[in-house]
């Protein structure tokens, strides 16, 4: 579907009455990029790790407030009353640079940007990973899945997700039960499948996510081995796996460190990832308070992977 895209870069002061002007002209939905509004949500949420220090700093000062109309509306028409609000703001408040711009948008734009930055590339030793719309010709005894990103985190990229695999393609054995918390994707889940596991359980608490991991396992020809499911630890049956991923954050890896004790045996490897270097004392001491003994680890620039044995 196409929109038409009308953006305003002001102040914050003066975002409130361009946004109600926006609605009023029609607007299906208003977006306010604010980087002071961003910068206290993340002072507030402490479960954010993954927004680095220079992330916040990159929106600049300036408020720019983006509407969306359908394209029976003349673009020229709607940017010339904002001119003319902007004009009467400025007489009694800043209103900064006052900008206006429209630009013609479509629904598959963010699917076509995937495109052009997601190209086959090797995840561990043996594992590849290729999008559905790129050509790749195995060699020997390689690994290939194939991902459809979808609106999910994991496509393998980050390193988060790249040192789960690197420690999955380790520790996997013939057989396992795995268990994929957080799946995104379902990359771990898949390939710990093609790698020999007998079942793996792949669990993430966001609907988009699991929509495309059931639609990867189906891909990849795994869906009778790969269940995924919508929730969380607390919506999985109690019982013992053989190996479990956790590539979430460090403060939910923390809180998981007692619960995660229903669902091991002796022996059980578990391999987390998503922790930030800062963070990776607390979760060695949490595991290792409830009995857990750490077996291997990895670091890829800011980020720590741990493996515990139970």
């Amino acid at each position: 579907m196409e929109w038409i895209e009308i953006s305003v870069t002001t102040t914050k002061e003066a975002s409130e009455a361009i946004s109600g002007k926006l609605m009023d002209l029609g607007a299906n939905g208003v977006e306010i990029v604010d980087r002071d509004e961003f910068k206290q949500v993340l002072e507030n949420n402490r479960y954010l790790d993954y927004a680095d220090d220079g992330f916040i700093e990159r929106y600049g000062p300036d408020v720019v407030i983006r509407a969306y109309f359908t394209t029976d509306r003349n673009p020229a028409d709607v940017c010339g009353e904002l001119k003319a609000t902007l004009s009467e703001l400025a007489g009694y408040m800043e209103i900064g640079p006052g900008d206006v711009k429209f630009a013609r948008r479509y629904d598959s734009e963010w699917k076509e940007t995937w495109k052009q930055y997601f190209k086959p590339f090797r995840l561990t030793d043996r594992v590849v990973v290729k999008p559905g719309w790129e050509h790749y010709d195995r060699i020997a005894d390689e690994i290939v899945i194939e991902i459809d990103p979808g609106m999910a985190f994991g496509t393998g990229t980050h390193e988060t997700t790249r040192m789960c695999a690197m420690l999955g393609e380790k520790y996997i054995r013939s057989g396992d039960k795995v268990l994929d918390l957080g799946c995104g994707t379902a990359i771990l889940a898949i390939m710990a499948v093609k790698l020999g596991a007998g079942s793996a359980l792949a669990v993430d608490i966001d609907d988009a996510a699991v929509k495309t991991a059931r639609l990867n396992t189906e891909i990849n020809g795994v869906s009778h081995k790969a269940e995924v499911r919508h929730g969380e630890l607390k919506n999985v049956v109690k019982e013992p796996y053989d190996l479990i991923f956790i590539n979430i954050i460090a403060d939910v890896i923390i809180s998981l460190s007692k619960d995660i004790k229903d669902y091991v045996k002796n022996g059980t490897r578990i391999i987390l990832s998503g922790i930030i270097k800062e963070r990776k004392a607390e979760v060695l001491e949490a595991y290792r308070k409830e009995g857990f003994v750490l077996a291997d680890e990895l670091t890829m620039g800011e980020w720590e992977a741990l493996v515990f044995r139970a």
